[in-house]
C-alpha cells in the first residue's frame, strides 16, 4: 500500500499518469468555482504557482504581493505541493492560521492521488483564494480604525438616552470586572468543568477538550467555532460565572419562560473564526462580552447594506459570497469614501459591545477568543420585535422555540398580562415621535440651514 507521506515528499521519483478519468474529475472540480467572485479580485488573488523542483527548499519569509503580507511562519513545501484549499499536510500544533489542519494521517492513498491530480490542473483559482485567505495577515489598516464611542463610567439612564434610544452602538469598559469568568475561564478550567458535555460546533457537537485540539490545529479559511445556545443548561456552573451587565437587565422575552427563542451563547474560536455580515434575529438588540482574546468589529446602520452583501427582499436569506478575509481584501477600502462609514473597533478582554437592533455586523477573532453574547428585548425595541414577529415569514426566521407560528400572539399577550398598558404607551410615544420628525422635516424645508433664515422661494 502506498504511504501518503512518501507520495508527497518524493514527487521527483513519480510520474503522474493523466488518464481521461482523472482529467474529467479535475474539470468537474474546477467547474465548481463560484461565479460570484468579484472581477477585481483576479488581480489580488492571482493563482500561486506550484513550487517547482528548482525552488525546493525555499525559506518563506514575509512575502509581499500587492501590499498583502503572508504570515512569516508560513510553511515552505519541499515536496512541490501547495495546500488544497484549507488543508495542509503538516503535523504542527502551533495555533496560527498558516500551518495547516494538523495530522492528516487518516487520508487514504486514493484521496491523496486525487488531490495530486487536481493540483496538476492549470486553473487553481479557487484553491489559491482559499490558500491565501487561510494565510493572510490582517493588515494594520484593517485594525487601526476605531470609530466607536467608548465609555468606562456611564449611568443606566445615560446609556438609555444616548445609545439605546437612538439605536447607536457603544463599547463599554469595566462592567465585567466582577465576573468570575474573567478570572477562571482558561482552557484547563473549561475542560475540567465541562467534562464530557458536548457543545455545538458548526454542524457537529464536540467535547470542550476535543474542540481545543481542533482549534489548535485549525488552518481553514473559515475555521469552525464553538457557538452553543444551551451552555448554561448543559453546564450550570458556566451560567453562574457571569451576570448580565446592568445596562441590559430589562429582557422582556423572559415573559415567555421556557418558550422564549434562543438568546444567549458561549462563543469560543481560534484566530480567523467569526461571523460574516448579518443582522441579529427577531429584531433584538445584543451585547457581546469578551472574556479572553480580542475581536475586530465592523458595523453598518440598518439603512446601509454593506458592500458585497446581498439580502433577499424578505430578509430570509443573506448572500455574502466571500469569506471574512476576502471581504476585507475586496470591499473594506471602498467604505473609507462612503458618506455613511461603518462603526469599527477592536473589542478586547473585559470589554462589552452593544449592538443595536437592525445593525449589520461582521466579527473576526484576532486570536484565540472566548466570549458570551445575549440578545434581548427592552421597551426601546419592543415594538420593532412585535412588528418583526407579525411578518408572514417570521416563523421561518425565529430559532430555538417550539411554537414559532404563534410566537407573536403569545409574546404580545404575555407582555400585556405582565406589563398592562405598556404596548399602548409605547405606540403613543412612537406616534408622537413620528409627528415631531415630520415637523422638523417641514421646518428644514423652509429654512436656510446656513444662514438660519427663511427661504423665500415662492
Amino acid at each position: 500500500m502506498l504511504s501518503y507521506r512518501n507520495l508527497l515528499l518524493k514527487p521527483k521519483n513519480r510520474k503522474r499518469k493523466h488518464t481521461q478519468k482523472s482529467d474529467s474529475k479535475r474539470q468537474h472540480f474546477i467547474a465548481k468555482k463560484p461565479n460570484f467572485v468579484p472581477k477585481n479580485q483576479e488581480s489580488v488573488l492571482a493563482t500561486p504557482p506550484l513550487i517547482s523542483e528548482e525552488e525546493e527548499g525555499y525559506e518563506a519569509g514575509d512575502v509581499e504581493d500587492g501590499n498583502f503580507s503572508l504570515k512569516g511562519s508560513a510553511q515552505s513545501y519541499s515536496h512541490g505541493v501547495q495546500p488544497l484549499g484549507n488543508l495542509y499536510f503538516s503535523t504542527s500544533s502551533h495555533n496560527s492560521r498558516n500551518t495547516g489542519l494538523g495530522n492528516l494521517q487518516t487520508l487514504t492513498d486514493e484521496l491523496v492521488l486525487e488531490i495530486l491530480g487536481l493540483l496538476g490542473g492549470s486553473n487553481l483559482g479557487i484553491l489559491s483564494t482559499s490558500w491565501l485567505c487561510a494565510n493572510l495577515e490582517m493588515k494594520p489598516e484593517w485594525l487601526e480604525r476605531d470609530t466607536i464611542v467608548r465609555k468606562r463610567v456611564v449611568s443606566i439612564e445615560e446609556f438609555v438616552l444616548n445609545f439605546e434610544e437612538p439605536n447607536k452602538p457603544v463599547l463599554l469598559e469595566g462592567c465585567l470586572d466582577d465576573w468570575a469568568a474573567l478570572k477562571k475561564w482558561d482552557r484547563e478550567y473549561l475542560v475540567e468543568v465541562c467534562g464530557d458535555v458536548r457543545f455545538s460546533v458548526g454542524p457537529v457537537e464536540m467535547k470542550m477538550e476535543d474542540f481545543f485540539k481542533y482549534s489548535d490545529q485549525a488552518r481553514e479559511e473559515r475555521p469552525l467555532y464553538l457557538f452553543d445556545p444551551k451552555f448554561a443548561e448543559k453546564v450550570p456552573q458556566l451560567g453562574m460565572d457571569y451576570e448580565v451587565p446592568a445596562y441590559f437587565n430589562e429582557d422582556l422575552f423572559r415573559v415567555l419562560g421556557n418558550e422564549r427563542p434562543d438568546y444567549r451563547w458561549v462563543i469560543i474560536g481560534p484566530a480567523g473564526s467569526g461571523s460574516s455580515f448579518h443582522i441579529d434575529p427577531n429584531s433584538t438588540s445584543a451585547w457581546n462580552a469578551v472574556i479572553k482574546g480580542s475581536k475586530k468589529w465592523v458595523l453598518f446602520p440598518p439603512d446601509v447594506v454593506p458592500p458585497g452583501v446581498y439580502p433577499s427582499p424578505d430578509g430570509a436569506e443573506v448572500a455574502c459570497p466571500v469569506s471574512i478575509i476576502e471581504w476585507f481584501m475586496n470591499f473594506y477600502n471602498a467604505t473609507k469614501s462612503w458618506k455613511k462609514r461603518p462603526v469599527e473597533c477592536v473589542c478586547k478582554a473585559g470589554e462589552v459591545i452593544f449592538v443595536p437592533n437592525g445593525w449589520w455586523h461582521l466579527v473576526i477573532n484576532l486570536e484565540y477568543s472566548v466570549a458570551i453574547t445575549q440578545n434581548y428585548v427592552s421597551r426601546r425595541n419592543l415594538l420593532n420585535v412585535l412588528d418583526f414577529l407579525k411578518q408572514p415569514n417570521a416563523s421561518t426566521l425565529v430559532s430555538g422555540t417550539r411554537d414559532r407560528v404563534n410566537l407573536h400572539d403569545k409574546f404580545k399577550n404575555a407582555i400585556e398580562a405582565s406589563l398592562p398598558g405598556t404596548i399602548d404607551q409605547l405606540m403613543i410615544k412612537a406616534e408622537e415621535k413620528k409627528m415631531q420628525q415630520k415637523k422638523l422635516s417641514f421646518w428644514d424645508s423652509v429654512t436656510d440651514s446656513k444662514a438660519g433664515a427663511f427661504k423665500f422661494s415662492f
